[in-house]
């Protein structure tokens, strides 16, 4: 399964609808990425808009803050003309329908805390390296390298992967992956006869166990699918 792709002309998102024929509740996935286009974000709330209940990301964090402040220089760059999900996303539309699916700041400082401080200085290190490379030389084919995520890792995730980073990953992405099968769990339970649709709206590299959850624990199986564009290239 593809949930970001990027080809010659545009990276794209994979929308689906996983529902089953016995059961009135349907779950909708929506793969996000930090930047995109407007259009891109004006899509996706219109479409979360008609969803019964959202399941979505967001950690109430200083140290999470520090570390998507990379994608937050792009909308500062006029030659990109992309903006970041918190400002694309017209929450106001759907924000009684939001129930907050992800880790809770505290916890994720306190395990923030516990990676190696060596870790920590690379990233602090790095990233402002970054951000002054993409303010100077970014394009949007800057923002798309590398951007492809499957249900399974690429090869170069399984060649660069490294022990530090590891422990980074279990907790932006483990941690938070558990939290989110939990919460959904929750909601099959107390749902799975109500004719119902559950909008899932979380980073792209989390819906690998979105869907292993869905797919092969609750039998659930894929309705519809569709690509919507993020950006043009």
């Amino acid at each position: 399964m593809q949930f970001i792709e990027k080809n010659s002309f545009n990276v794209r998102s994979a929308i689906y609808r996983l529902k089953k024929d016995d059961e009135g509740l349907e779950f909708i996935l929506f793969p996000m990425i930090h930047v995109g286009s407007q259009e891109f974000y004006d899509e996706v709330s219109k479409r979360l808009a008609k969803c019964d209940l959202i399941l979505a990301e967001g950690v109430d964090s200083k140290r999470a803050y520090l570390l998507t402040r990379s994608y937050r220089i792009v909308n500062k760059i006029k030659r990109m003309d992309l903006v970041t999900q918190q400002e694309g996303m017209k929450v106001s539309s759907f924000r009684d329908k939001l129930m907050s699916a992800d880790i809770e700041g505290h916890t994720f400082d306190e395990q923030w805390s516990a990676l190696p401080l060596t870790l920590k200085a690379q990233i602090f290190l790095l990233m402002p390296v970054y951000i002054i490379y993409l303010f100077l030389f970014g394009t949007r084919e800057t923002i798309a390298e590398n951007i492809a995520v499957e249900d399974l890792p690429s090869s170069n995730e399984v060649l660069f992967q490294y022990d530090d980073f590891e422990k980074l990953d279990a907790l932006v992405l483990d941690e938070r992956d558990r939290i989110l099968i939990r919460n959904i769990k929750s909601v099959h339970e107390a749902k799975e006869n109500d004719k119902k649709t559950v909008g899932i709206v979380f980073g792209a590299m989390h819906m690998r166990s979105v869907t292993s959850f869905l797919l092969h624990k609750l039998k659930y199986r894929i309705a519809q699918a569709e690509w919507v564009t993020v950006f043009d290239l």
